[in-house]
């Protein structure tokens, strides 16, 4: 009878150690608010198209319940865009002349880049580091994702976008027009806004699909520039010309 009742305070003893080793050893348990902390996200980036300045990446603000700062009084507005509504006019017999005419163009503020094409007249046309909308009826856009000149890189490709019909009244107007004119050996040139001059001479042209962005890409030991317009019928095309540093 002993025997069998030390048996029983054996078992109770172990069951109730087993207990006591399964509360300590479990996680204490964390606040909600802490667990949140953890795996709250990086704030994401959102890509801006700002009026007449240099694309950049920006940081945007958390949504709070708060009102939003105002802004500064002396903040300037942007200039009102162009009139780049709808399509684009179809050009008329002069507009057509003057696309084959010598054409010259002031660097305003916020373009990077000056381009110069002496076999299609264009000198100096403003280019944007975006390719939104304002940047494109202002002129030439390049697109940020893709190289400058002077990036650091065993290649490059600076991509460069306009329109081949554009707006009356905005240097987009017929830009690159004439872009399927040029051939093998035309000089670009590219200036930066100290004067320097980075020259390629054209060495290919073909057309690809809007959804192409491998036209985009670099080429393995190229340092190239790439123009890019709309072409075909309905302008479903894009016709690409590549130039090579020299």
């Amino acid at each position: 009878m002993l025997l069998k009742l030390g048996f029983v305070m054996m078992a109770l003893a172990a069951a109730l150690t087993g207990v006591v080793i399964a509360v300590a050893t479990q996680e204490p348990p964390r606040s909600v608010a802490a667990r949140s902390a953890e795996r709250q996200p990086a704030e994401p980036l959102e890509r801006a198209d700002p009026a007449g300045q240099p694309q950049r990446e920006k940081q945007v603000a958390a949504q709070t319940s708060e009102e939003p700062e105002a802004a500064p009084k002396d903040q300037t507005e942007p200039e009102p865009l162009p009139d780049v509504e709808g399509e684009p006019p179809k050009p008329t017999a002069e507009d057509v002349a003057s696309a084959h005419r010598e054409r010259h163009y002031d660097l305003p503020d916020g373009a990077v880049l000056g381009l110069t094409v002496k076999a299609l007249g264009i000198h100096d046309a403003p280019v944007f580091d975006s390719v939104g909308e304002r940047a494109l009826a202002k002129g030439v856009g390049h697109h940020p994702e893709t190289s400058m000149p002077w990036t650091e890189a065993p290649q490059r490709n600076v991509y460069l976008a306009g329109h081949k019909l554009g707006f009356p009244g905005t240097a987009s107007h017929l830009i690159f027009y004439r872009l399927g004119e040029l051939g093998s050996g035309d000089e670009v040139v590219l200036k930066d806004r100290d004067g320097r001059k980075y020259r390629y001479e054209v060495s290919e042209s073909f057309e690809a699909d809007p959804g192409d962005s491998w036209a985009m890409g670099q080429v393995r030991n190229r340092d190239m520039l790439t123009l890019q317009t709309c072409t075909g019928p309905g302008f479903s095309k894009r016709l690409i010309v590549r130039a090579d540093r020299v």
